[in-house]
Formats: C-alpha cells, structure tokens, sequence
C-alpha cells in the first residue's frame, strides 16, 4: 500500500495513525509512538482488522491472569500474537494452522506452563550476573 501520514492503521495489537514517514516510519496510538521500519506491518483500518486485532489483544491480555507471569517472555509473546493477527488479517478466515486457534491454545498452554509455546519461549531468560 502507498501509506501517508495521517492514514489510521492496524500496527501489531493497536490501532492508531502514522504521524511521520521520512526515513523510517512512526505510529501513534494516541498514548505511545513506536517508530523505526513499521509498514511492513502495518495494515488498512477497516472493520475486519480492527475485529481481527481486538481478538488477537483479547487473548495476549488473558495471559496476564496467570499466576507467575510477570516472568513471561513478552517482547517475543507480543511479536508472536501480532504476526498470528497479520497471518489472520492476509490470509482467508480458516485453514491450517489458524491463527485464531494458534492464539487460543497459546494460552492455554500458558495456563499450563509448557515451554516453549509455538517455538516462542515462554519465560524471561535469566539476567547474568556478570
């Protein structure tokens, strides 16, 4: 897509504007900016993404009901529920390996703390002492 600045648009599990587009881009949900090389994941506002990305923000949320998980590996979860709702919003509604399912069992995986998840480890690694 030709993007510009001021286009609202679905960027991993938010919705929000592209405010620059220079060099690289920057995306705005009204309470943070992330910037860097971002179109790639970017993706139209329409009402199926915006559907689509708010049951993929569903289920990331409910880990945080698990006990122990402020240990949880959530740069790596993040990435890994924002390309399961980029693989859902790009692809048809079912087939193998469906995103929706993939979410849905992740945390149900989680709930049972197995590790990894899906290739993704599920705990911080341990910060050396050194």
């Amino acid at each position: 897509m030709d993007w510009k600045v001021g286009d609202w648009v679905v960027f991993d599990l938010a919705i929000g504007q592209i405010v620059r587009m220079d060099h690289f881009e920057e995306f705005s949900d009204g309470s943070f900016n992330t910037s860097g090389r971002l179109k790639g994941r970017f993706r139209p506002l329409t009402l199926r993404n915006k559907r689509t990305v708010e049951y993929f923000d569903h289920y990331y949320s409910k880990l945080r009901e698990i006990d122990g998980e402020a240990g949880f590996n959530y740069p790596d979860i993040l990435q890994h529920f924002a390309q399961l709702s980029l693989r859902a919003m790009d692809g048809p509604e079912d087939g193998k390996d469906d995103p929706y399912e993939l979410a849905q069992q992740f945390v149900k995986d989680a709930k049972q703390y197995k590790n990894p998840i899906q290739g993704i480890p599920l705990f911080r690694r341990k910060l050396s002492n050194g």
